[in-house]
């Protein structure tokens, strides 16, 4: 049976490259997808797949290597580490989702706060010192893009509209064309600030870059929307 135990030695110790990355992440994906296979009615998958996206898997395997690397310590104490026991972990960390209800205590952020030159600045991520900064940038663009979705599926197409006026006004110092007076702009963003405080409270992560959040949402939702507006 294979030992993955190298793969973990060299993840920890920045040694991994780019390549070996995506084919180790592609492993953790299959073990994932068997436990879903093997251990789960198809219900459950269906469950994540919808919550997550079309790559829950990929998603759920850069999560759960991510507490492989708060336990570090313990699997390099460890002189063997096979399929069998990933797959346990997998399993472990799927039955905590569920009986969570996908509820985890994250930082609150404020998306005002949001808005200083300061927050534009490059944040220090907490892995930065123990990962090779191409797994930084995976991990952390991975992340946003989860964010973008979940913008583009809770927020309508009017809020979308009012958010980017705001990011496009606020952090860019750009103009956003509306068709829309000036007060019923300002009126449109107090009432969307609640939702945005609900949804950043639950999906952004405080190891999320402010000055790539607002791009990717530029170019991923504002560029488009201002396309389709003109």
């Amino acid at each position: 049976m294979k030992n993955y135990k190298p793969f973990f030695e060299k993840f920890f110790n920045n040694q991994l490259t780019s390549e070996e990355f995506e084919k180790f992440l592609s492993e953790i994906e299959k073990i994932i997808k068997k436990v879903f296979r093997t251990s789960f009615y198809a219900q459950i998958e269906e469950f994540f797949q919808k919550l997550c996206g079309t790559e829950y898997l990929r998603e759920l395997a850069y999560e759960l290597l991510l507490r492989f690397l708060t336990n570090r310590d313990y699997l390099l104490s460890l002189n063997y580490i096979n399929e069998k026991y990933i797959f346990s972990c997998a399993k472990n960390f799927i039955l905590q989702h569920l009986s969570s209800g996908f509820k985890s205590v994250k930082k609150e952020i404020s998306f005002a706060n949001l808005e200083s030159q300061e927050s534009l600045e490059e944040e220090k991520i907490n892995l930065e010192e123990s990962l090779p900064q191409y797994v930084v940038d995976y991990l952390e663009t991975h992340r946003i893009y989860h964010i973008i979705r979940i913008l583009k599926e809770r927020l309508t197409s009017k809020e979308l509209e009012t958010l980017c006026w705001y990011i496009y006004k606020q952090i860019y110092q750009e103009e956003f064309q509306l068709n829309v007076d000036r007060n019923v702009i300002y009126k449109r963003w107090e009432r969307l600030r609640p939702k945005l405080r609900e949804i950043l409270r639950e999906d952004l992560d405080e190891e999320i870059t402010s000055s790539k959040l607002f791009e990717l949402i530029r170019s991923e939702i504002c560029e488009k929307l201002s396309y389709i507006l003109k």
